[in-house]
């Protein structure tokens, strides 16, 4: 193996988006990964444009013109957002220990790879950070000396995290009764509007009034274990699938199409590890609860 490519595994994660899915791509071919895993969600019953787009999507990460070890895991179903994204990334943390996981909308700058890279070794046996982020949703506010600050939030819009952090996630919930009784959710927020917030979410979840997201998923498993993001101090990745044919977000947001920015190195590390309140406030006021 060509000894000049990109060490860390990536798993993308793609099913009817042509058009994002080549912009991706196209970033993922400059790095030029060791191994890359593609989880392909099959097309809706019934529904031919799907047909046609899962197939052109196929063909677009199928052109690869480096040496590298490709895993596939195409369906010929469709699963939806829920089971494809975490079946599949469950399904590369049988292969590998660390990995980078992208959505086929999240456009990454180059630099983002290297600051993932650099960061998984970092805290790659320091169980007190669960994972790592491209995300900074601060718009200018809250900036640190250093290339990086600890979060509460598991922004996954370009992230990299290691087996052991997704082992934990129980989707089954069968701890969060427990954890909600002995108010749980006040390790991690002071602010009472965003417990109520937050609780409400994963008890419709539990309940089965709203349907399971894997994101709020993984961030609850974060708060029952109580462990840190980590969050770079600039945005390094630009989220652009919005619109009425989205899984989820059917509206741009304030924080869509963000401009992916470059890091500088060396990265400079906090000298201590301590959630950034401030920072986490800003965004539980301007994202979350509001």
């Amino acid at each position: 193996m060509n000894k000049d490519l990109y060490p860390e595994a990536i798993s993308l994660h793609v099913f009817n988006r042509p058009l994002e899915t080549r912009k991706v791509f196209e970033i993922i071919k400059k790095i030029k990964p060791k191994q890359l895993f593609i989880t392909a969600d099959g097309p809706r019953k019934g529904n031919e444009t799907d047909v046609n787009n899962c197939a052109e999507v196929r063909a677009i990460v199928s052109d690869i013109d480096w040496s590298c070890k490709v895993y596939k895991n195409f369906s010929d179903k469709n699963k939806g957002s829920f089971k494809s994204t975490s079946e599949g990334i469950s399904w590369v943390f049988k292969h590998v220990d660390r990995a980078i996981i992208l959505e086929d909308d999240c456009i990454p700058s180059l630099s983002f790879f290297r600051f993932c890279h650099e960061l998984l070794d970092y805290y790659e046996n320091d169980t007190r950070v669960a994972m790592i982020s491209g995300n900074n949703f601060q718009k200018g506010n809250n900036v640190t000396k250093d290339s990086y600050y600890f979060s509460r939030y598991t922004h996954i819009w370009g992230w990299a995290t290691w087996k052991r952090t997704w082992d934990k996630v129980d989707f089954s919930m069968s701890d969060w009764p427990e954890f909600r009784l002995v108010n749980g959710l006040k390790s991690s927020f002071c602010e009472q509007n965003a417990i109520l917030y937050w609780d409400k979410i994963y008890q419709d979840m539990y309940d089965k009034r709203s349907k399971l997201h894997w994101d709020f998923l993984l961030s609850l498993s974060t708060y029952m274990n109580n462990t840190l993001t980590i969050l770079p101090n600039k945005n390094l990745v630009s989220n652009i699938g919005f619109g009425p044919d989205a899984s989820n977000c059917k509206q741009k947001s304030d924080f869509h199409c963000l401009t992916p920015e470059e890091i500088d190195f060396p990265l400079k590390h906090p000298s201590f590890m301590s959630r950034f309140v401030a920072a986490d406030n800003f965004t539980e006021r301007n994202i979350f609860s509001r």
